[in-house]
């Protein structure tokens, strides 16, 4: 019996070993494998006692081992995840011209290489100078910012950085090839970065931020990296902004924090709804950081174009604003006619007409929000004094976009006064427009327009009792709304698609009212025979 029970246990351990293999575990009776030891730590010493237990048992027992053969398998591991790539792609290129003032390159080549740290920026010198001493000289100006824009397209690049280099440090703009200088937190050559000589990481962050906050992205590519990219460069340059180093002289303070209002401006209108409040508050407050640092020897126009930008970044939140959002037009448009009032329209014309075509807008946004009309004609007033500088001879397309605000701002004051005269008004500058805009070169400007000409012509007839305005009203909303479907505006659709339905229920409504006279009523002798 003890031969057969021998057996009967060699068979067992057998059949465990040849179980414990398959499974990748240890062989019952065999010792478990030893983990490493860390490489500082000394081999460990078994006490007595342990060593006699281990000796006693034979290691692991058999029993103990068997029992866990038939125990659930545990669940394999997950596979090993592959490493995060957190290398970011190139996404823009920027071109770093030669710095007036710096004779060697050198400060130029230090510039270039904090960009160059930058894994999503291309880099690129550019040597060429573009200089501006005189900000109160409109010609140079306007010279210098034609001529750093079309730098931009030759060299193919998304943005331009240039300026000066002196004892005091930087003084850097940027340009893209974008032209809309009314956006909020626009960079152009009234915003100067100013950093010191030598900047470091708080500085050398808050240019990174500025230069994708200035972006205009061409693609949606571009636009997923700047809603990317912008918040995290924005949080790690609000540092230098929420305080300032003492050694900056105050122009450079004001530069840190008018430059930081345009990066969390900017990062508010790429960040959600729920997202953007925050921003916005951080971008008004550095506004008013900015104003407080004014000096009373500092330009007035320093003061406007503060004004400026602090109404647009109201403007901005209260377009995205669903609810309540009288209280921010109201703030913004007290912000534009200040600006409006200090900018000089001798020395900066587009600052100066692009204050008012903004406070234009924003008196007729307040007037859609509240009814008050007297507001519309302040908007009016606004935006005819903007044609003093934009003509429709040097600058047509400009014209024709402050032209077709005035036509919408128009037939709203025409409707609530139902003032037929100034509907008419309204539909002849409609007409004007479209002898710019055409369907051919601009379509969605023209599809814009035609929906304002059939809802002015919509309103002559809705006032009045005829039908002979809506069908030249039917076919200016169809053509809008055909255009706008082929383009994918959907908002823009629908609104044409809800003034056309206007438009041919009234024509249906009048047709049926009308009553077909007897022919007799036109020749009484046949109807007296």
């Amino acid at each position: 019996m003890a031969g057969e029970e021998d057996e009967k246990r060699a068979e067992r351990m057998r059949r465990a070993r040849d179980l414990a293999a398959a499974r990748g575990m240890p062989a019952p009776g065999a010792p478990p494998p030893a983990a490493a030891p860390p490489a500082s730590a000394k081999p460990a010493t078994p006490s007595p006692q342990a060593a006699k237990a281990d000796q006693g048992n034979g290691g692991l027992g058999l029993l103990d081992m068997i029992v866990g053969l038939f125990k659930p398998k545990p669940a394999a591991p997950p596979p090993p995840t592959q490493p995060v790539n957190t290398v970011e792609a190139t996404a823009f290129t920027v071109v770093v011209a030669a710095l007036a003032g710096d004779a060697d390159g050198a400060a130029a080549n230090y510039l270039n290489q904090a960009l160059s740290a930058r894994p999503s920026l291309k880099v690129k010198a550019l040597g060429r100078v573009f200089q501006l001493d005189n900000m109160e000289d409109p010609s140079l100006v306007s010279s210098v910012v034609l001529n750093s824009r079309h730098a931009v397209v030759e060299e193919d690049a998304d943005l331009l950085v240039w300026g000066d280099f002196s004892k005091e440090g930087y003084r850097l703009r940027l340009a893209t090839a974008a032209t809309d200088d009314e956006r909020a937190a626009t960079f152009g050559p009234t915003t100067r970065i100013e950093l010191p000589k030598d900047f470091a990481e708080p500085a050398s962050n808050l240019l990174f931020a500025a230069v994708l906050a200035a972006m205009d992205p061409a693609s949606e590519a571009q636009k997923a990296a700047i809603r990317r990219l912008l918040p995290a460069a924005a949080v790690a340059a609000e540092a230098l902004a929420a305080k300032p180093p003492v050694q900056l002289t105050m122009g450079q303070q004001r530069s840190v924090q008018l430059v930081f209002g345009h990066v969390a401006t900017a990062t508010a209108l790429a960040s959600l709804s729920d997202e953007a409040t925050p921003w916005f508050d951080k971008a008004a407050n550095a506004y008013r950081q900015a104003q407080r640092r004014l000096a009373r020897t500092d330009p007035g126009w320093e003061a406007g174009l503060l004004h400026k930008h602090l109404a647009a970044c109201i403007g901005a939140r209260a377009e995205r604003q669903k609810e309540n959002a009288a209280p921010l037009w109201e703030e913004a448009i007290k912000e534009w006619r200040s600006a409006a009032e200090t900018l000089p329209r001798a020395l900066m014309p587009q600052e100066w007409a692009s204050s008012q075509v903004r406070l234009g807008v924003g008196l007729f946004r307040l007037d859609l929000l509240t009814g008050q009309t007297e507001l519309l004609r302040e908007a009016l007033q606004a935006l005819q004094a903007t044609l003093q500088v934009y003509s429709r001879t040097e600058t047509p397309a400009r014209w024709a976009e402050i032209m077709n605000t005035i036509a919408q701002v128009l037939e709203v004051y025409g409707d609530q006064m139902k003032n037929t005269e100034v509907l008419k008004r309204a539909v002849d500058t409609c007409h004007s427009v479209l002898e710019i805009r055409t369907r051919e070169r601009t379509p969605l400007a023209w599809a814009a327009t035609q929906n304002t000409l059939g809802s002015a012509l919509f309103m002559l007839d809705r006032h009045g009792t005829g039908t002979a305005h809506l069908a030249e009203a039917e076919t200016a909303l169809a053509g809008a709304l055909e255009v706008f479907q082929a383009h994918g505006a959907k908002g823009p659709a629908k609104v044409a698609a809800k003034n056309l339905s206007h438009v041919r229920k009234l024509l249906e409504s009048r047709k049926g009212r009308q009553v077909v006279e007897p022919h007799w009523l036109d020749d009484p002798g046949d109807g007296r025979r």
